[in-house]
This record gives C-alpha cells, structure tokens and sequence, in this order.
C-alpha cells in the first residue's frame, strides 16, 4: 500500500486537446498527414499515424491532437497549450453562445 499525504492527488501533463478531454474514448489509430509526433532515431521515417476516438459529445470520431471549445479535462490531468491542427478528422459545427 502506497501512503499519499492529504489533499494531494496524482496527475499527469497532457495537451488540451481531445486526449484529455474526458468526453474522449480512444479507438486506435489512423493514417494522418498532419500527424505531429517526432521520430525518434533517424532511421524511422517520420510517423504517420495519429491516435483518433469517438467524442461523446459531438457524436464524431476525432484526432487525439484535435480541439475544440467543449474540452472538459479529467480533474487528475494538468492541461498545457497547444497549437490546433490544421484540418479536423471530421468537421464539427459548435454552437454559438447566445
């Protein structure tokens, strides 16, 4: 058994993007031109495939690396900035606040 002091709770750094969305449920991978992962030796070519997952709440599959203005991070996960991609895995029409 691990002893935890109070009032502190684990987490974990991750992009505010769909990844850490809590309404994301990842599904696997897929071919993506714009995927943003770096190889890791210079005898890999450059990756190709991006983790993608159904949204619950748009009712779309999306990239992991996507955003949009309905991300609900998981309460266990610190969220840092990142730039958006430059095409969507689906379109997704937001609704505009009145």
């Amino acid at each position: 058994m691990s002893y935890q002091r109070p009032g502190t709770e684990p987490f974990m750094y991750s992009p505010k993007a769909c990844v850490s969305c809590q309404q994301y449920a990842h599904l696997g991978f897929d071919e993506d031109k714009h995927c943003p992962f770096q190889r890791h030796s210079g005898l890999q070519a450059k990756p190709t495939r991006t983790p993608y997952g159904q949204c619950s709440r748009h009712g779309v599959q999306v990239f992991a690396t996507q955003i949009c203005n309905a991300h609900a991070p998981d309460p266990h996960i610190e969220c840092f900035d990142v730039s958006n991609r430059p095409e969507p895995r689906v379109a997704i029409q937001e609704g505009m606040v009145l």
